[in-house]
């Protein structure tokens, strides 16, 4: 056919080629045969070949987290980790054996969110973006019998837990919800410190008991006031020393008893003046000395008045005085005078002053539901 001496080109060459002796079978002993066919276009046809579809990865797989020898996470400034997959024979389960492979978490935005990196030797579960084995990324972490649960389940499956590991050391960081009825509760703990910000207000409400225990020192600092309010007994117990630094008034109120025992001395320094009113009695033991200065004047009014002494009495002033002891009355003075004139000396009696009633403290507010 003159009409196909022209130029062609070939598209596709297929060979296939057959040897029975190979196969040990009964056709064993038929001949080796090779033929191949080919496809062509006239040479004046632009030609392309097809695109070749490019590979794609059916369905997620598991894979282990992986890095450097000696480390216990590992990852780059974007949260990206490194991974071995089980059917990767080349692989040295180190940083090398994979691409960086993009972690998703809970929650991502600018510079808030959640993120939770997985550690090495975790097990994780990898998807494919569309299929695309270039675009691999972490979408869930599982556990196993290598990696079990912090609890043992079912025997504490009403748990929800957060619970992490210390990095190169023993510990962890803990927040725990308990939903087992009639056990509710929430639980955290913190392997070393606590610490917290509130930038308002803080409201706190406890239906029953609070208990707290400090090992060491606690300190405490408001800046404006504390109100405190208790509804029935408040008990103190001090170990050694107790300081108290008051920069204005102190105003207390106590509707029963004051009842107060001094294993050592007493030291009172007031400024200013003292004045204290009893509605009764006012009884006074002393087991050694008494001394009572008063620069200017001192006045003494009852109904009737008994100065006792064991030993001797005087009364001196700088004209004179009067002592009594055990050998008598003695009465020296630049002049004795009786019922010659003169007159007694006045005083002026106190004024009872009723102290103010201390400020009652704030209640708190209830914290805020909604």
């Amino acid at each position: 056919n003159a009409t196909l001496n022209a130029v062609w080109q070939t598209v596709s060459v297929t060979h296939v080629g057959q040897q029975p002796q190979a196969l040990e079978e009964e056709s064993g002993g038929e001949p080796t045969t090779m033929s191949n066919s080919f496809a062509v276009v006239k040479g004046t046809t632009t030609w392309r070949a097809a695109m070749p579809y490019k590979p794609m990865v059916d369905g997620p797989q598991i894979a282990t987290v992986v890095g450097p020898t000696g480390e216990e996470i590992y990852c780059d400034q974007y949260g990206r980790v490194k991974l071995q997959f089980p059917w990767d024979r080349y692989g040295a389960s180190n940083d090398q054996s994979s691409c960086w492979v993009r972690v998703s978490q809970g929650w991502a935005g600018g510079q808030y969110g959640m993120i939770a990196i997985p550690r090495i030797g975790h097990e994780v579960i990898v998807s494919f973006l569309e299929g695309d084995p270039d675009q691999p990324i972490i979408t869930g972490r599982t556990f196993h019998a290598t990696n079990p649960t912090p609890y043992v389940l079912p025997a504490h499956k009403t748990r929800t837990t957060l619970r992490t590991d210390t990095h190169k050391g023993s510990g962890f960081n803990e927040l725990r919800f308990e939903d087992e009825a009639t056990r509710e509760q929430i639980y955290y703990h913190a392997q070393k410190d606590m610490d917290g910000v509130i930038n308002n207000i803080q409201r706190q409400s406890v239906g029953r008991d609070q208990h707290l225990s400090v090992d060491q020192d606690q300190f405490q600092r408001v800046t404006r006031h504390r109100h405190r309010t208790i509804g029935q007994d408040d008990f103190e117990n001090i170990g050694q020393d107790h300081h108290q630094e008051i920069g204005r008034s102190f105003i207390q109120k106590i509707g029963a008893s004051f009842k107060r025992f001094i294993g050592g001395g007493e030291i009172t320094h007031i400024e200013g003046s003292r004045q204290t009113t009893m509605s009764g009695s006012e009884e006074t033991l002393i087991g050694a000395h008494q001394r009572v200065l008063v620069n200017t004047d001192s006045y003494l009014k009852a109904a009737d008045i008994v100065l006792e002494a064991g030993q001797a009495l005087t009364i001196k002033a700088p004209g004179g005085f009067i002592k009594i002891d055990s050998a008598g009355v003695t009465i020296s003075g630049t002049i004795v005078k009786i019922n010659d004139g003169g007159a007694a000396g006045v005083g002026t009696a106190p004024v009872s002053i009723t102290p103010e009633d201390p400020t009652k403290p704030t209640l708190p507010d209830a914290p805020d539901r909604r």
